[in-house]
């Protein structure tokens, strides 16, 4: 299998979130996939399966599982095969949850998803002492429970309750806050216990629901945002109704050494 190794939403400041990438002529028996995702070890490995030009079947797993959506590394799939070639073809990634498009817009690499939207709701019995908070505001998706908190400075100073949030009946937990005082629109943090990762890095898919959610409340439908997580990214993203748009650096590591490294960096993200 060939594997390269790409930290997205990394710029100077920010490590970002690193994804591994195989590319491949044709899909191995699950089980080989996800072994191979365990021993890389890094949030998410996509795997890629040529179909036509510039056309990719794509799965992802984490190191424990199978996922239906993973945005990171799906951008992290658009710079591998780019070669980081301004100008490169528009590419698709055709998965068993829909189609996802990326392009390269200067530097960064853009990806074209569905909008997920938020129904506001009482916070569910045992959420919020989970996250160790208080009080905030509260709306549900169809996977994904979303917090609003009163400041950035809340969001990162979180310390959940890693396997109390794994016992609640939802996929992620978002958590968020505008964030006028680092120079954003938004900032957030995102959980996946339930998935094998603590804590997400930098989560696209949270941002197609993070999107919609702050375009209504700030009324402006381009947006920036960081995460706020241990090694942090930076982003923006673009609320086009049924659809979101995302943007972000997405760096390409040195092939010589990137399996080794692999494996014992990310441990910080999954437990």
């Amino acid at each position: 299998m060939r594997t390269q190794i790409v930290d997205t939403f990394a710029d100077a400041r920010y490590a970002g979130n690193p994804a591994a990438v195989v590319q491949l002529p044709d899909f191995p028996p699950e089980r080989e996939m996800q072994a191979e995702a365990h021993r890389i070890a890094l949030p998410t490995t996509a795997f890629l399966v040529p179909t036509a030009p510039s056309s990719y079947r794509v799965r992802w797993f984490t190191p424990y599982a199978e996922i239906n959506l993973c945005g990171h590394a799906t951008i992290a799939s658009a710079r591998c095969l780019s070669g980081g070639a301004a100008g490169s073809s528009r590419l698709e990634f055709v998965s068993e949850n829909g189609t996802l498009y990326t392009e390269l817009v200067g530097d960064l690499v853009a990806i074209d998803l569905p909008s997920a939207r938020l129904t506001p709701a009482q916070p569910p019995a045992g959420l919020f002492e989970a996250l160790g908070v208080r009080a905030g505001s509260c709306a549900v998706s169809a996977d994904d429970v979303l917090v609003e908190l009163e400041s950035a400075d809340a969001v990162a100073a979180l310390r959940p309750d890693f396997p109390a949030l794994a016992r609640l009946p939802f996929r992620g937990h978002i958590v968020t806050a505008r964030g006028e005082a680092l120079g954003v629109d938004f900032a957030s943090r995102t959980f996946f216990p339930s998935l094998g990762v603590d804590e997400d890095q930098v989560c696209v898919t949270a941002h197609c629901k993070l999107a919609p959610y702050w375009s209504r409340k700030l009324g402006r439908s381009r947006l920036t945002a960081l995460q706020l997580s241990e090694r942090g990214g930076r982003l923006e993203a673009e609320d086009a109704g049924d659809r979101v748009r995302v943007l972000g650096a997405a760096l390409l590591r040195e092939a010589a050494g990137a399996a080794v490294e692999a494996h014992g960096e990310i441990r910080e993200s999954v437990r």
